[in-house]
């Protein structure tokens, strides 16, 4: 009896080994302090998460089913740790917030994915196929985003990323409702992205096409939003230069391109990341002075690892607008800030 039950309890073992090995935990964690100044308000400090990278947590799945096919799983919560409270809670997540997807691939046709997740140009997540600037979706005012915000997670996703063809991968995806689809098809809000990414050698490129189609339900006059994203990158062995483009139309309201040099410089066992970007466009939602508007953002971040694990970083930036947005205040500039400068420093670690 007693051989049997050991023979039982490794057999146990064994068995949940198994299942364990195709499942893997992992995360991130980042806290620093950043020090701000904004025009005409206070300077502060505070306890900051997230600045450059989201804190999270989370499981991946695959189980290979044969013949080149396998299916999986990403389920990744974002959370605050200066709090412990959720992130990344857009659009009514209150789990998984980051991303909820399941997913079957083939290796000669690619991987067909169902969930929540970050959109093709956000700068995040599995899926995003974004190339050509050193600061994508962190760093706070040089992050590519600031001032011109893109398309960021959305519910209710069918994704579709091609095999690796000689450097070439297409992605199609799709939100039947980026909140819910619950109500008739035509009242639902919708995302559309299909984009294209070259990366072989020393060169990664990419060229995205977005489309936000409001929820007309809640206001008939509301009108799409269209992006255009263009990056390319070159690394020449010492450092990598980097030129990235985007063009967004909003409601008929905001009209703006955006274009960013950037670079990544290897230096004393660390990196150092530059990069300068300016916007300009129109604004007709202003009424008071000029609809022109423009803005400009520099910065500079220094990030060192002391292990696989966990780098420190510290960085400067600069953000400020002219023209409308100066006129028109900080309301007018969609709660971004139109002169301010920001001093970070802090760390995270990978697990």
């Amino acid at each position: 009896m007693k051989k049997i039950l050991l023979a039982l309890a490794g057999l146990a073992a064994g068995s949940t080994a198994f299942c364990a090995s195709n499942v893997t935990l992992y995360g991130i964690l980042e806290e620093g302090v950043l020090v701000q100044k904004i025009k005409h308000k206070d300077t502060t400090a505070q306890l900051k998460s997230a600045f450059d990278l989201g804190s999270r947590w989370g499981l991946r799945g695959q189980e290979d089913l044969g013949n080149g096919y396998s299916v999986g799983f990403t389920l990744e919560q974002g959370f605050s740790p200066d709090t412990g409270a959720t992130a990344n809670t857009t659009y009514g997540a209150n789990a998984f917030t980051r991303e909820s997807v399941l997913w079957i691939q083939s290796e000669s046709l690619g991987r067909l994915a169902f969930g929540r997740a970050a959109t093709l140009g956000s700068g995040l997540g599995t899926y995003d196929m974004q190339t050509g600037y050193a600061f994508m979706n962190g760093y706070g005012l040089i992050g590519w985003d600031n001032c011109m915000n893109n398309f960021l997670r959305t519910n209710n996703n069918i994704i579709y990323r091609s095999p690796n063809l000689n450097g070439w991968t297409i992605g199609l995806m799709y939100s039947n409702g980026i909140k819910d689809d619950t109500n008739k098809w035509s009242d639902n809000w919708h995302y559309y992205g299909a984009g294209v990414k070259y990366a072989k050698g020393a060169v990664k490129s990419s060229l995205i096409f977005e489309v936000e189609s409001k929820d007309k339900s809640v206001d008939p006059a509301v009108q799409a939003k269209y992006a255009l994203n263009y990056g390319i990158e070159y690394n020449t062995g010492s450092w990598t230069p980097m030129f990235s483009y985007r063009f967004v139309t909003q409601d008929k309201n905001l009209k703006a391109h955006k274009f960013g040099l950037s670079a990544i410089v290897p230096y004393a066992g660390g990196r150092f990341k530059v990069a300068a970007a300016y916007m300009f466009g129109k604004d007709e939602r202003i009424t008071v002075g000029t609809d022109k508007v423009n803005h400009w953002q520099t910065g500079v971040a220094y990030e060192y690892p002391l292990s696989k694990r966990t780098v420190l970083k510290a960085s400067a930036g600069y953000a400020g607008s002219g023209k409308g947005w100066k006129e028109y205040g900080w309301a007018g500039n969609d709660g971004n800030v139109y002169n301010a400068w920001q001093v970070y420093a802090g760390m995270h670690h990978f697990f």
